[in-house]
């Protein structure tokens, strides 16, 4: 498996501070549930490279990355095999954990280096015991991966190349934090399962509208509002399915019980 070296850099958008709250799925759980989490987990720093999950092998821990980025890859005829997926501070990374399932269906490598809190599976599996708002949580997220799954093979077959090169920066730019990029043409390509040459072209159409800087593996996003227009629907639509399956923090953070952060999730 390849991944970037150096990981994504430089200009950090706005994150949370508390880090027990940089995660969004564990912001989601009320004080008391986040407090017991955080104790059953431990904060580790993921590098660049770093094979986290491997497909068809068991796995025993899950992660929710806090500034850190991981890409999901399908075993293919590639070498590296096919990016399907990032995961940021959104997300979860072995989900298949959450359904008792310890044979990995993905391999997870570390794109973006940062931080993660980490969590073995004994100690999740009591987690999600019961009546759980954790349970509740990350079963809405599978939801989620499911669609954004099912939306990205729509995505390849009906959108441009340009047009899902955007969309994928613009992932990129949200799950790292940062507006500089370190994204070759090569981990490019695989991302959006096409040849380089294709990558190429896309990557000077968006530089010479000052979409974006490129220059030696470096991106940078110099207008993302503008990026998000030459962006396919996919993009606000992926944001807009996870807004509405799993809705804001802050709506359901909190001092409530399991079943009332259930509701609140409803």
């Amino acid at each position: 498996m390849t991944a970037p070296n150096p990981p994504f850099t430089s200009v950090h958008l706005p994150l949370q501070k508390d880090l027990s709250l940089a995660n969004r799925l564990i912001a989601l759980m009320p004080a008391d549930d986040r407090a017991i989490f955080l104790e059953h987990s431990e904060m580790i720093e993921l590098k660049v490279q770093t094979v986290l999950t491997r497909s068809g092998e068991n796995s025993d821990h899950a992660y929710f990355p806090v500034d850190s980025v991981v890409a999901t890859l399908l075993p293919g005829n590639s070498a590296d095999g096919l990016e399907i997926g990032l995961i940021g501070n959104e997300g979860m990374v072995n989900t298949s954990l959450v359904l008792g399932v310890r044979d990995c269906a993905f391999t997870s490598v570390v794109q973006g280096a940062g931080r993660s809190f980490k969590i073995h599976r004994r100690s999740l599996q009591k987690l999600l015991a019961g009546d759980s708002c954790l349970r509740i949580v990350l079963n809405r997220y599978i939801d989620v991966r499911m669609s954004h799954l099912a939306q990205q093979v729509a995505c390849k077959n009906s959108h441009t190349v340009e047009q899902r090169l955007a969309r994928w920066l613009l992932m990129t730019r949200d799950r790292a934090h940062a507006n500089e990029l370190f994204l070759t043409h090569e981990v490019l390509a695989r991302m959006l399962g096409v040849r380089r040459e294709s990558i190429s072209q896309s990557a000077r159409s968006l530089q010479r509208h000052g979409l974006i800087s490129y220059t030696r593996g470096y991106v940078m996003l110099m207008d993302a509002a503008a990026l998000e227009q030459v962006a396919c629907a996919c993009y606000r639509s992926d944001l807009a399915v996870y807004e509405r399956t799993l809705r804001q923090p802050r709506e359901i953070n909190g001092q409530m019980s399991a079943q009332d952060a259930g509701k609140a999730l409803l």
